[in-house]
């Protein structure tokens, strides 16, 4: 079976080709946005994956949404994150840690009123959950050139705080509209400096971070997820094939341990971005977006990736890992406690294990 064939993510060792996709659970403590002993308990239950990603996690104060997300900003973070990897490491498991700055999206109410940041003045579409209800999302205000030097630094920090805090890599949320995804695509980026306009101009924040992250874990420690085909909150591009075909070509150039593509099997062949990423980017990819055991299998044995990500199936399947080997029936997730509560769908869906011992007392 093509998912459980070891193998290797830049600087690790992977004895399966499953990945834990990066999943926010709101769960870290408050106003804190530490990890909790509940955390710990729900990445080492899934420590059987070929890689554990990390939860989104926010590399600045400036940063911030609903609360129970994470950060990596200051000493208490790192020490609290520590105990997390300590513990996957001991279970001989495999994590990276996911960064991002949420830009234009972040909560003015949790900025004590001020605007958020964006590469240009312009509001992401929809709501966002603020302190006293749903709101649309403010026009941001657009970073200065010599703004953007802070924000890199920003980077550059989380990825230091995410070495000392035990991370065997980290992973650039270059996706889903946050900071770096807007700087990316045209419909976000309007600038006319070095970092818009051209391809090449919109593709230097991105890359900057990923120099900066490379000189701290060496480029094997570094991965990169986009989200071509993500277009919620407003934000697309008007040329995606040049936006990410440029995008690989640089990546692949630094040897960064691998590019995390979210693209489903449902988006139109014609629409698809993959057949001309792939043999641009010479390292391992990922490829994610509504996989099960069967399409994932199908993805890896005929080239299309060398992993797969799986979320909500990993927020349900503790033990995915081995439900995939034998064949066995997966637990159904529970959409209402994704985003919310406290053990209750969170470390709580039982392993198979569990159920048996469940059904001998029986």
């Amino acid at each position: 079976m093509p998912l459980q064939q070891d193998g290797r993510l830049g600087n690790i060792v992977t004895p399966n080709r499953i990945v834990m996709a990066p999943l926010g659970r709101a769960r870290n403590s408050d106003p804190g946005r530490e990890p909790v002993l509940r955390s710990v308990t729900y990445y080492v239950q899934r420590a059987s994956a070929g890689l554990i990603i990390s939860e989104a996690t926010h590399v600045s104060a400036s940063s911030v949404s609903r609360p129970g997300t994470g950060a990596i900003h200051s000493i208490s973070q790192v020490a609290a994150w520590k105990k997390v990897t300590d513990a996957v490491h001991a279970a001989q498991g495999r994590i990276f840690q996911q960064l991002f700055h949420l830009g234009r999206k972040a909560d003015p109410d949790r900025l004590g009123g001020a605007l958020p940041i964006a590469p240009s003045a312009i509001a992401a579409i929809g709501e966002i959950s603020g302190i006293a209800g749903p709101k649309p999302f403010p026009v941001p205000c657009a970073l200065a050139s010599d703004e953007i030097p802070e924000i890199i630094q920003q980077f550059q920090a989380a990825a230091i705080n995410a070495h000392a805090a035990g991370f065997d890599g980290i992973e650039l949320h270059a996706a889903n509209g946050f900071l770096i995804d807007q700087f990316l695509r045209d419909s976000a980026n309007q600038r006319s400096d070095d970092y818009g306009g051209s391809v090449a101009n919109r593709a230097r924040l991105l890359l900057e971070i990923v120099d900066d992250a490379i000189a701290i874990f060496g480029a094997g420690g570094v991965g990169v997820r986009v989200s071509p085909h993500a277009t919620q909150d407003g934000l697309n591009d008007s040329n995606p094939a040049a936006l990410y075909s440029h995008v690989a070509r640089e990546l692949s150039a630094r040897g960064i341990g691998y590019l995390h593509l979210i693209e489903p099997d449902s988006i139109p062949e014609a629409n698809k971005l993959l057949p001309a990423l792939r043999p641009i980017f010479a390292g391992p990819l990922i490829l994610a977006g509504e996989f099960n055991q069967g399409s994932a299998e199908a993805a890896i044995a005929d080239g299309r990736a060398d992993y797969v990500a799986f979320g909500r199936l990993f927020i349900a399947n503790p033990d995915l890992v081995e439900r995939f080997r034998l064949g066995a029936p997966l637990n159904v997730p529970d959409p209402a406690t994704f985003y919310s509560g406290g053990d209750a769908g969170y470390i709580d869906y039982p392993t198979l294990s569990q159920q048996d011992t469940a059904q001998a007392s029986q």
